[in-house]
C-alpha cells in the first residue's frame, strides 16, 4: 500500500495542479455597453435655386410683349432653350409626405388667366435622376389659380431627401390678348411648401 501511495500521491498532485491551472488558462471576458443618443435637427425648407440654366429667381421680366402672339415668354427666352425661369429646392427629413403649392396674386387690371406656368417632373438632386413624386397635372402650360393649389406631391424618395433636396423648375408666359398697351402689369407668384394637402 505504501508503494501504491508513493505512486498515487504525485499523480494526485499533478491532477490537482492541472485542474487549478486549467481554470486560470480559460479566456476571460468583461463586457460594457455605451448608449449612443442621436438627436436630429428637423429640416423642412425651400429656397430659390440658381445655376446657369435658371435665368431668373425673384423677378421675371416681360418687357417685349408681342400682342399678336398667343403666348409670350420672359425676356431673353426662346422655346425649348433648355433653361428655366425660376427653380426652388425643397428639402425635408421629416419622413412624411409634403406638397408644393403655387398661386398668383395679380395686381389689377391683370387677371390670373393671363399668366401661365409650366412645370415638368422635378429632379432628385441626390441621385441626379427624376424625383419619384407626382405632378398634379401632366407637364404642360397652365393658368394660375389665385388660391394656393397643389402642383406637386412628394414621393417616397422626397420625404427624406437630404442633403441636396428636390429641384422643381418653372417657366412662365404671358397671354397678351386683351392687355392694353401703355399699362403696367404685375403679379406676385407664391410658392408654398407644406405638409397639408
Amino acid at each position: 500500500m505504501k508503494g501504491l501511495k508513493q505512486y498515487l500521491t504525485p499523480l494526485l498532485i499533478c491532477a490537482a495542479a492541472l485542474v487549478l491551472l486549467s481554470g486560470s488558462s480559460r479566456a476571460a471576458e468583461s463586457t460594457k455597453a455605451t448608449t449612443v443618443a442621436i438627436s436630429l435637427q428637423n429640416i423642412f425648407s425651400m429656397e430659390f435655386y440658381t445655376d446657369p440654366n435658371i435665368v431668373y429667381s425673384t423677378v421675371v421680366p416681360f418687357t417685349n410683349i408681342d400682342p399678336e402672339k398667343s403666348m409670350v415668354l420672359a425676356d431673353g427666352r426662346k422655346d425649348n432653350d433648355g433653361k428655366s425661369d425660376t427653380a426652388v429646392v425643397c428639402r425635408s427629413n421629416a419622413g412624411i409626405v409634403w406638397y408644393l403649392k403655387l398661386h398668383l396674386t395679380p395686381a389689377a387690371p391683370l387677371t390670373s388667366d393671363k399668366v401661365k406656368y409650366y412645370i415638368d417632373q422635378p429632379y432628385n438632386r441626390n441621385t441626379g435622376g427624376r424625383a419619384d413624386g407626382s405632378l398634379t397635372q401632366t407637364a404642360n402650360w397652365y393658368s394660375f389659380s389665385i388660391a394656393p393649389t397643389t402642383i406637386y406631391t412628394s414621393g417616397t424618395q422626397d420625404i427624406s431627401n437630404l442633403p441636396f433636396g428636390t429641384l422643381i423648375t418653372f417657366n412662365f408666359a404671358i397671354a397678351p390678348s386683351g392687355l392694353e398697351a401703355g399699362k403696367s402689369y404685375s403679379a406676385a407668384i407664391t410658392y408654398t411648401l407644406t405638409t397639408t394637402a
